[in-house]
């Protein structure tokens, strides 16, 4: 039998620093313990100590050495090896989380720090109103993101204040699921038989969902189109490499936010990982088409993905279209009239001209001679002020061969400008009648596309919208920097739903293609951080990530091979079990 000499002797000191909402600072609380005592003992003796009466119920331990949660109450401190040196955090497990969804919408909710991700997209689905959580992800942002902004927002002298749709009291603060009757089919919702749009959002059905506190249109319906200038400082990829950097945020969906470094009210992207859209449904995925729809918009927009002079002027009309409807049907006014672009006002005065009205006319007097006056960089060194009126450009061969001299503009809007000065002739209305006819000869052709989608409903042009993103080739394509074993050069692997590109990263083109459906298995090396794929026949390949880590790439092949098992007679319920077995890389 052990005396009080030898019980205490086994004991020992346990510091634990406690995150307390109520407090600024963290404090210190100093337990004796034993190896022998479990973790939900050390928790009560905690709370007991504290001598706080309040719900300690979504508290846990964190331990930051290992990087790791205490979990499992019923464990003891031997069994997870927690000594005296341990340093462990008694903090909430639901903490606040800034995401930015497709439509650019600022959404602040409350997340589980503590649960994978899979489970904690899962939960942030549910109370957004988004069917199918398994085809999105969290994505950090790079640093590419940001500089754009960053520098505007340097330029601009007032700070910018962001309308954020705060959801603070959100059902998964608590850890309670959601309502089992968010996604009840048998609930019927009510539309607009014009255009098609639902006369009451559906997540107002359900008290307990924070978004029915709120204006949840804003999710539901599209937000009103960038300006030129906007769209121009965003960042956008100029080559598959800058493609694949982009890919590298993707988050571990078999490791919690806390695991991966992510702090409270962090911002990250929400966005459809996996582009194998399932089940889409007009009647219950209000939400989920229009924000499936606002990243296939954006992709667009900001040339992630290529498409045909054709095939943009699609796009463009199905925009407008999408862009009238919802600017008609939304009780709020999120735009005024004087923030609409060009392209839009081109169009209002084309539509004028063609009733037999009267368009305004920017045309200046005949007689006068333009002049052009503008910051440019010579050679991409320096910024020169360059005038340039009653001007020709000649170039004079000389002994070397013709000199050359390369003007930048910083700007998206000055090159239509400078091009259509210098190949119109001297007179001002020549040359801004060549200005305006390139914006008049495109919004002419884009109402001649509208035509055609012009008696299409809201949700309807939406889909096809979604339809002819998917039909472009580039589509479904996530690149990634490898390097291929035995090769001495960075090549692009392009994951598709249903195959591996390898493809050459300096000229662009396809060199290999390997099919999902004729892996047998694949792996991952993590001592040397290597890939390995077997197919039919005895063919293997295997690479290194250059632009990510291994894991995000072994867990894209998995993910799309677990999305390809769903079918309509499974209920709405996934195995989850089945999802980490393909994605973890363990086995």
């Amino acid at each position: 039998m052990l005396s009080s000499t030898d019980f205490t002797s086994a004991s020992w000191e346990l510091v634990v620093r406690v995150d307390h909402p109520n407090e600024e600072q963290q404090k210190d609380v100093t337990l004796r313990v034993s190896g022998d005592l479990h973790v939900g003992g050390v928790m009560l003796k905690l709370v007991e100590q504290i001598n706080i009466s309040q719900d300690w119920s979504d508290f846990a331990l964190w331990w930051e050495q290992k990087h790791c949660w205490l979990l499992k109450t019923h464990w003891t401190l031997d069994k997870y090896g927690v000594q005296a040196d341990a340093k462990l955090l008694f903090t909430p497990q639901h903490k606040m989380l800034r995401l930015r969804l497709p439509n650019l919408k600022m959404v602040r909710l409350r997340v589980s720090f503590s649960a994978v991700v899979f489970k904690a997209v899962s939960d942030i689905c549910k109370t957004l109103n988004i069917r199918r959580s398994e085809e999105l992800s969290l994505l950090k942002p790079s640093g590419d993101y940001f500089k754009k902004k960053k520098k505007k927002d340097k330029n601009n002298k007032e700070p910018i204040i962001e309308d954020i749709l705060n959801l603070e009291s959100s059902p998964t603060a608590s850890g309670s699921s959601v309502s089992p009757g968010l996604y009840s089919k048998t609930m019927t919702p009510i539309y607009d038989p014009i255009n098609g749009t639902p006369a009451s959002s559906t997540m107002t059905w359900f008290s307990d969902s924070p978004l029915a506190e709120q204006n949840c249109s804003i999710l539901a319906f599209s937000q009103p189109p960038q300006s030129p200038e906007a769209l121009a400082d965003m960042y956008q990829p100029r080559s598959l490499v800058d493609k694949a950097k982009l890919n590298a945020g993707w988050l571990d969906s078999s490791r919690s936010l806390m695991e991966q470094g992510i702090q409270e009210d962090e911002q990250l992207l929400l966005r459809f990982k996996y582009y194998s859209f399932f089940d889409l449904n007009p009647k219950y995925d209000a939400v989920r088409i229009n924000q499936l729809y606002e990243q296939a918009r954006w992709a667009v927009l900001l040339e992630e993905i290529d498409c045909t002079e054709e095939e943009m002027l699609i796009f463009a009309a199905l925009q407008y279209h999408i862009s009238k409807l919802s600017l008609s049907a939304e009780t709020q006014d999120f735009t005024s009239e004087s923030e609409v672009d060009e392209i839009e006002a081109a169009l209002s005065n084309l539509e004028v001209t063609l009733e037999g009205g009267k368009a305004d006319s920017l045309l200046e007097d005949i007689t006068d001679i333009p002049k052009l006056a503008d910051n440019l960089k010579l050679f991409s060194f320096q910024t020169y002020w360059f005038v340039f009126k009653d001007t020709s450009i000649l170039l004079i061969p000389v002994a070397d061969g013709m000199n050359e001299m390369y003007l930048r503009c910083d700007h998206v809007s000055k090159t239509p400008k400078m091009l259509s000065h210098f190949t119109s002739t001297k007179a001002a209305g020549a040359c801004e009648e060549r200005l305006m006819s390139v914006s008049v000869q495109l919004a002419a052709r884009i109402l001649e596309a509208h035509q055609n989608v012009a008696q299409m409903p809201l949700v309807e042009a939406k889909l096809r919208f979604i339809q002819a993103w998917q039909s472009l080739p580039e589509f479904g394509l996530t690149y990634y920097l490898v390097r291929f074993k035995g090769s001495k050069k960075d090549d692009i692997l392009g994951v598709s739903y249903n195959r591996l590109i390898k493809i050459d990263a300096a000229t662009g083109i396809p060199v290999t293609t390997w099919r999902f459906t004729n892996i047998k298995q694949w792996n991952v090396n993590w001592e040397t951080r290597q890939v390995v794929i077997e197919f039919d026949q005895n063919v293997f390949t295997a690479f290194t990530c250059q632009s990510a880590d291994c894991k995000i790439v072994h867990e894209y092949i998995g993910g799309y091979i677990f999305l390809s098992t769903r079918s309509k007679d499974q209920n709405e319920t996934l195995d989850e079990d089945l999802f980490h077995k393909l994605t973890g890389g363990q086995d």
